[in-house]
């Protein structure tokens, strides 16, 4: 048995497609856009109700969704712990706090851009939703970028590539998109960039970011 996945091009479950090609885990993805047909909508509803991506389907039959949620169970599935921290490596604590930062707050920005409408039905209201969903990610990345601007290693934890730097790798392709990501937040970059070398990461960023993915010199 294996995982399936519910996912879009270029929406979270970039991430968990990632986490999974990483980990070598046997999945099957399902094409399913939250934003896209009725029935794509309806595929998704049939077992996440709030019509959101990704959507893990266990071997088993459970249902897991929440993105920095299913990263954390990934990460630690294997016991080896090769894309995390270990439980008493002091390093897990920033993995755990920068992974819920970065769901609950820049991710979570992305419910507004979505879908406005949600938030306020009149839509004279909605360019200036959008504008200050945009805004608010521009100040939590300079938050993230303020942390990390001190930090040694390759990537965001030290020497070892994680699941954070995957999770960052995956965002920083989307609003306020990459050219901004790049000006203002270099270390977070550096990272990023070391990401880009692994041929599993370069792969699936390639299939998801068809027009803005930029391939790093290897």
């Amino acid at each position: 048995m294996s995982y399936t996945l519910l996912r879009a091009e270029g929406f979270g479950s970039v991430c968990i497609e990632l986490a999974l090609e990483l980990l070598g885990q046997a999945y099957e993805r399902v094409e399913a856009d939250p934003l896209g047909s009725e029935a794509d909508k309806a595929c998704i509803r049939e077992i996440n109700p709030l019509v959101q991506i990704p959507t893990l389907k266990l071997p088993d039959g459970r249902i897991m969704t929440e993105s920095a949620s299913i990263l954390i169970y990934l990460g630690d599935l294997d016991g080896q712990y090769t894309l995390a921290p270990r439980p008493n490596d002091v390093a897990r604590v920033e993995y755990l706090r920068w992974l819920g930062f970065l769901s609950a707050g820049l991710y979570s920005t992305f419910t507004i851009s979505d879908g406005p409408e949600r938030f306020h039905p009149d839509p004279a209201t909605h360019d200036v939703l959008l504008e200050q969903a945009n805004e608010r990610r521009k100040q939590l990345w300079i938050v993230m970028e303020a942390a990390f601007a001190d930090s040694k290693g390759t990537f965001l934890l030290g020497d070892t590539m994680s699941l954070l730097d995957i999770y960052v790798a995956m965002m920083s392709y989307w609003s306020p998109r990459r050219d901004w990501f790049e000006t203002h937040c270099p270390r977070l970059l550096a990272a990023v960039r070391a990401c880009e070398q692994n041929p599993i990461v370069r792969s699936v960023f390639e299939r998801n970011y068809t027009e803005d993915f930029k391939p790093v010199p290897a």
